[in-house]
């Protein structure tokens, strides 16, 4: 199968790593554009302004870049990691040249990254998503009338795995947690902080938008900014516990769409042999045993009951995270995923190929 992948290219990030475990795989023939090329995220904020007034044209020329691509290369499938940037308009105008397209949605809900990928998600010939509510709920709640498959997040071997456990000896942190700032994290932050107030805990939150919410937290905070790649992973083995969030207040539009029920953190933290507090979901409770292998807290009280009884416990909280890595490897790994990817692009490949000879 040949197929032209769109998505992403910094070490770390999903697309590149789903990126790199299909041409892994036999039989698959990659080409690939890489969207943070043409399509820019800057931080500082003279470059934030030049991207705001120039992403049309960065968005045009990317789309440009895959056709062109497309024309050359001749793929089976054009391959999209998300698609934010691409319209709805070009994804008909591939299909139309004969291209089965097809979109990896790594989110929450396709309305909630503007009405680009709103429109655009509902063009393509199979969505696979990583949300399990999302093929159930794929006409009724989000309104879309192709086919929708789920396949999970995975942990990259490359970049999130570890053959063990970090030694207790080696841990300097207490509390670590990886995560875009939101305003439910933050609510659940200061709550812990509030139950802690008495104790002197070490505590480092990684992620974007937390400079401008520092106030109010305890002195001795850190806030480092993000942290990504194998510096995120070697960053939360520090820790002796890592607290893992879920995107639950999930409202679009003044609607409310269902949230999180596990992110890639689920994998990539248990991989790496972090021990970790995950927020609850019924779907999680699934995958690792909330008794055995990945305690689970449903707020910031119970979160805090369970930073409070595993911070002494080493020996315990050691034997957890041994068990969630054997869980989590090699069965939960992007390479696992892309397999069962892989099997429903064949599928979509031979639906359209039948189409075609009808």
């Amino acid at each position: 199968m040949k197929i032209v992948f769109v998505g992403e290219s910094w070490n770390g990030s999903s697309a590149r790593s789903l990126r790199e475990a299909l041409t892994s795989m036999p039989g698959m023939v990659l080409d690939d554009v890489a969207e943070d090329v043409h399509v820019r995220a800057s931080r500082h904020f003279v470059l934030k302004v030049a991207d705001r007034l120039t992403r049309p044209l960065q968005k045009q020329q990317l789309m440009a870049e895959i056709k062109r691509k497309v024309g050359v290369f001749r793929p089976d499938v054009l391959l999209a990691y998300k698609g934010t940037n691409l319209s709805a308009e070009f994804i008909a105008e591939m299909r139309a040249a004969g291209v089965v397209t097809v979109n990896v949605f790594p989110d929450c809900s396709p309305h909630s990254h503007g009405m680009m990928l709103k429109r655009a998600i509902g063009e393509y010939d199979l969505v696979v998503s990583t949300k399990q509510y999302h093929p159930p709920n794929w006409h009724s709640v989000y309104g879309y009338r192709n086919r929708c498959e789920f396949v999970p997040h995975g942990y990259e071997p490359g970049v999130h795995l570890w053959p063990d456990v970090p030694d207790e000896r080696g841990k300097d942190l207490d509390l670590v947690m990886v995560a875009t700032w939101r305003e439910q994290y933050d609510r659940l932050l200061r709550a812990v902080a509030a139950h802690f107030r008495d104790r002197d805990l070490k505590v480092s939150i990684a992620g974007n938008g937390w400079a401008r919410h520092t106030a109010g937290f305890p002195r001795g905070w850190e806030f480092p900014g993000p942290i990504v790649g194998r510096s995120y992973c070697e960053f939360a083995r520090r820790a002796r516990i890592v607290v893992a969030p879920l995107h639950v207040d999930n409202v679009i539009d003044g609607v409310r769409q269902p949230g999180d029920v596990d992110t890639s953190r689920s994998y990539q933290l248990t991989a790496a042999g972090c021990f970790v507090l995950h927020r609850r979901s019924d779907y999680l409770a699934q995958v690792y045993d909330p008794a055995g292998e990945m305690p689970m807290w449903d707020d910031a009280a119970e979160l805090s009951r369970l930073i409070a009884h595993y911070l002494p416990l080493d020996a315990e909280r050691r034997r957890i995270a041994q068990a969630a890595h054997r869980r989590a490897v090699p069965n939960y790994s992007i390479h696992a995923r892309a397999a069962k990817i892989v099997g429903h692009m064949e599928q979509a490949v031979g639906v359209a190929a039948r189409a075609l000879s009808a």
